[in-house]
């Protein structure tokens, strides 16, 4: 007779390995960010939101450059709906201005990502400078005014957590970042007001091209977009 351990490893093992009913899910919804860490386990927050087998939402990490991500995408919704046997309903890519500025090689990218993204019918959530300011708006007003450099967001973002009792003694760092930092935005931040000022974010800069509208960031759209399906799969008459 098998130790109990390897039996409840195996059972583990076999749970993971079990393919996924597609056929049970109405919507397949796709996320492909920027980040590896960061905000997958952001947007995988919300999947934990999502009755099961309604709306499939998958978010994946790149580690690639904004038209890297675009590419990406593309591989990830063939990918996805070759699995499914069905096309993907929806699909999103999340990427950050940060350095494409710093040269011409850079700024081609940037700008031939959001070609690709339209040309793909892709939707957008972009960030200037970063994505970590959509996380900073759930704690404060930012000055729409005054471009926010990604080491000012990075800095304001510990001061903010630093700031809650149950996490005074946090120390956040952008580089080695944990998945502390998304439970403190969710346990502690306020997503509605993050919507509303990411909202006037955008007003303000909606003459600007997305590389010069600093601050600024579109992720709300696609969380509003989310929170609108949770509620629809979730509503029961």
């Amino acid at each position: 007779m098998a130790k109990k351990g390897k039996l409840n490893k195996f059972a583990k093992k076999e749970a993971k390995e079990r393919p996924i009913r597609f056929k049970r899910y109405e919507y397949l919804f796709l996320i492909v960010c920027e980040d590896e860490k960061t905000e997958p386990s952001y947007f995988k927050e919300y999947k934990k939101q999502i009755p099961e087998e309604t709306l499939y939402l998958k978010p994946v990490g790149t580690g690639r450059d904004p038209k890297g991500v675009v590419e990406k995408a593309i591989e990830e919704r063939d990918k996805l709906a070759k699995e499914a046997n069905k096309e993907v309903d929806c699909i999103w890519v999340v990427f950050d201005k940060d350095d494409a500025d710093e040269n011409a090689t850079k700024i081609s990218n940037f700008e031939n990502a959001f070609e690709i993204a339209h040309n793909q019918n892709f939707k957008i959530a972009y960030s200037n400078e970063t994505f970590e300011l959509w996380l900073l708006l759930h704690f404060i007003d930012v000055d729409k005014n005054t471009p926010l450099p990604r080491a000012e967001i990075y800095k304001q973002l510990k001061e903010e957590f630093q700031k809650i009792e149950e996490y005074k003694d946090y120390e956040y760092d952008h580089y080695t970042i944990d998945e502390r930092t998304i439970e403190i935005v969710f346990k502690s931040g306020n997503r509605d007001l993050a919507i509303e000022r990411a909202n006037i974010l955008m007003e303000h800069h909606k003459e600007n091209k997305p590389i010069e509208a600093n601050p600024s960031t579109k992720v709300h759209l696609l969380i509003s977009e989310l929170l609108q399906w949770i509620k629809y799969y979730s509503y029961t008459p």
